[in-house]
């Protein structure tokens, strides 16, 4: 014998009732749905990216004007930026002096070819008013962020984000 169930309304109800709160919650997370955020501005920001102890032969990894691809959480933004500043440095390491109380700073000789690098990168984010948006991500000061391009693929952290006022 072959049964055949009659699905009521209140069951048929119940069920597109959690189908659709899952798939609002879905669109939620995923910063689809609009409703987490309102934007009051759209602002050319400079984020500053810490890059420490990058081992390379090519100090001039990073040039001024190219576009480089930014990676936030795992998630691409796009489109690339574009690398405004950078700056360079021999990578240090610290000891303390003579009299045992104050640090001195000295380049570090063990790895010659690291180096720390500062750049900065220009792009058109969302204000909201809990800070920078870029591509549906959250812009703060301590994110870890991965900077990639043709000749490299380097992780950093987010150390400055201001608006450009050009």
């Amino acid at each position: 014998m072959s049964r055949l169930k009659k699905i009521n309304l209140i069951d048929l109800i119940i069920i597109l009732t959690v189908f659709l709160s899952a798939f609002g919650f879905y669109l939620a997370r995923h910063s689809c749905a609009g409703v987490d955020k309102v934007i009051t501005g759209r602002p050319n920001v400079r984020m500053d990216v810490l890059i420490v102890g990058l081992k390379t032969l090519d100090t001039n990894i990073f040039k001024v004007g190219e576009k480089t691809n930014l990676t936030i959480r795992n998630q691409p933004v796009e489109p690339a930026l574009t690398i405004a500043q950078v700056k360079i440095w021999p990578r240090q390491v610290t000891f303390l002096a003579k009299d045992g109380k104050s640090p001195i700073a000295v380049d570090d000789v063990a790895n010659a070819y690291a180096h720390d690098f500062l750049v900065s990168l220009d792009d058109l984010a969302e204000k909201t008013k809990d800070g920078y948006v870029i591509s549906g991500n959250k812009l703060k000061i301590g994110n870890q962020v991965e900077l990639e391009s043709f000749k490299y693929r380097v992780q950093g952290v987010v150390v400055n984000i201001s608006e450009i006022n050009e």
